[in-house]
């Protein structure tokens, strides 16, 4: 098994928390649906936490690391905006930042140089995570907004 094959498998582990938090609502409603929604945001704001700190451990000599260095720390700090807004009972927006966020970082991590020099499985291996993980939080929008399940309504 190579490489690229490991990272895609723990890849996909680590992706089944998103699935879980943003399809189990559904399925049972009620107060718990409210609860594993919070802990489907703080999952991804940890994640999205760690994959800032990736920036860390790219190459030095690419080209605009000092920059990619910076934007990583700002994507760490969006992770800690989601925790905000989970504690100001902001859900809605903590979702949509987190689909931001994780898109936005794959763009991010797509622009550099290391990105470009990792092989064609693994690039589409990160876009389709990427695209699962931002499905799961507009799944968990959708609940939200739902004027039949909404938890506040």
């Amino acid at each position: 098994m190579n490489i690229t094959n490991i990272k895609s498998t723990f890849g996909y582990i680590g992706f089944l928390p998103f699935a879980v938090f943003s399809l189990i609502p559904w399925i049972i409603g009620g107060e718990i649906s409210k609860i594993l929604i919070v802990f489907q945001l703080g999952y991804g704001a940890i994640i999205i936490t760690f994959l800032g700190g990736f920036a860390w451990g790219w190459r030095d000599d690419q080209k605009n690391q000092k920059l990619n260095l910076s934007i990583g720390i700002g994507f760490s700090l969006i992770g800690c905006l989601i925790l905000l807004l989970i504690f100001l009972k902001m859900i809605l927006t903590s979702l949509l930042v987190s689909i931001i966020g994780f898109y936005s970082f794959y763009i991010f991590e797509k622009s550099t140089e290391d990105f470009n020099n990792k092989d064609i499985d693994y690039q589409k291996f990160r876009k389709i995570l990427t695209l699962l993980v931002c499905i799961s939080f507009l799944i968990s929008a959708g609940y939200w907004i739902n004027p039949y399940s909404n938890p506040y309504l």
